[in-house]
């Protein structure tokens, strides 16, 4: 039984990759929409800390081009300028949303990022008829590495960020609760496993690296004071969110779960895994997820994609601050890989939060 099991998941991951090879899927897709964008500013139910989201949502109001720095405030420079300094979008800047009624999606960025480091995507479902929030999460003391605030704080922002979009006077009564998902790069990745209903464990982590000494770089990742905060976690608490129905997983961390807490995951999930990621090893984390959550998971193993290929493409002068995250192994194109990986997400989310679902039972 095994056996077959495994076979069926390496057949799927074989016509998954063929997607990337350019061959498709026909899905009915949400006809496109212009795309608005707004900031809020969310409290962190742990800390009393606040934490600003990027929002993106359908809207019939006509976009322009907007720049923003990655603290989500307004480049005040020239627009020569700001193209080599910011984030460029097109997006209507604090317009109303289209009516009609629409799915939900949060963003969860990797260790150190940023709101709109997946911007490109964001757009992608907003233009497709979601509400998309991508929340800058709080550093804290051990910078979003490792500690209580990734482990346990990071899931709890996710879940803040849904209870105030829900109760958003603009987007709330837009919003279906019943077509919520989650995508997580990297850290984020774990984040989105772990409001999915797999339980975190510190000694995981630690057992992971005890493991496999190969697995340098991830392991050695922070620090001695990232180990330390790590082991210092002691349990982490229930952070599972019911309200999430789907997830998709990029270059995930999944050294934090026991195969036994994977086997919990009870929502469909996507994982994409980058051929030459140095950081998160294929084998130890996307590859190893793959299997060990049921055979209906979709697995994509990008080949020549590196750890950071999943984040939108670095402007200008900002790729010299971003160092390794604007960078890719030699040859990849990073901009060829999110024009097909971003439509498939949207067709993962339209499939498997579909229009018309009905509420879940308690």
């Amino acid at each position: 039984m095994e056996g077959a099991t495994a076979i069926f998941k390496h057949l799927v991951g074989l016509v998954l990759f063929g997607v990337l090879l350019g061959v498709a899927f026909t899905t009915e897709a949400a006809p496109s929409s212009n795309v608005a964008y707004r900031r809020i500013d969310v409290q962190d139910a742990a800390t009393g800390e606040s934490f600003p989201a990027a929002l993106w949502y359908p809207t019939r109001a006509a976009p322009a081009p907007l720049f923003l720095t990655g603290s989500l405030s307004g480049c005040r420079l020239p627009a020569m300028l700001c193209r080599l300094t910011a984030f460029g979008m097109q997006v209507a800047n604090n317009a109303p949303p289209a009516d009609g009624k629409f799915g939900f999606i949060v963003i969860s960025h990797g260790a150190g990022g940023l709101s709109l480091n997946h911007r490109d995507l964001a757009m992608a479902l907003a233009s497709h008829g979601y509400v998309v929030a991508a929340p800058t999460h709080p550093r804290g003391k051990d910078n979003d590495i490792s500690g209580v605030g990734v482990w346990v704080g990071r899931p709890k922002q996710v879940s803040r960020v849904i209870d105030a979009l829900l109760e958003d006077a603009e987007l709330g009564s837009h919003i279906q609760r019943e077509r919520i998902g989650v995508v997580g790069h990297s850290n984020g990745g774990y984040t989105a496993l772990a409001v999915a209903g797999a339980k975190p464990s510190p000694a995981a982590s630690v057992a992971h690296c005890r493991q496999h000494p190969d697995d340098s770089k991830f392991c050695s990742y922070g620090g001695a004071a990232t180990r330390e905060a790590t082991r210092k976690v002691g349990d982490v608490p229930d952070v599972h969110d019911p309200r999430v129905r789907a997830i998709v997983l990029m270059a995930p961390n999944t050294a934090p779960f026991t195969d036994d807490a994977l086997a919990q995951v009870a929502v469909p999930v996507r994982v994409y895994g980058a051929e030459r990621d140095d950081l998160t090893l294929v084998r130890y984390h996307a590859e190893r997820l793959a299997k060990a959550l049921p055979p209906q998971t979709e697995y994509v193993l990008v080949k020549r994609a590196g750890h950071f290929s999943f984040v939108a493409s670095v402007p200008g002068v900002l790729k010299l601050l971003a160092g390794e995250a604007a960078q890719d192994p030699e040859g990849f194109d990073r901009d060829a890989m999110h024009e097909v990986m971003n439509p498939e997400i949207v067709g993962f989310f339209d499939r498997k939060l579909p229009l018309g679902q009905h509420p879940r039972q308690p």
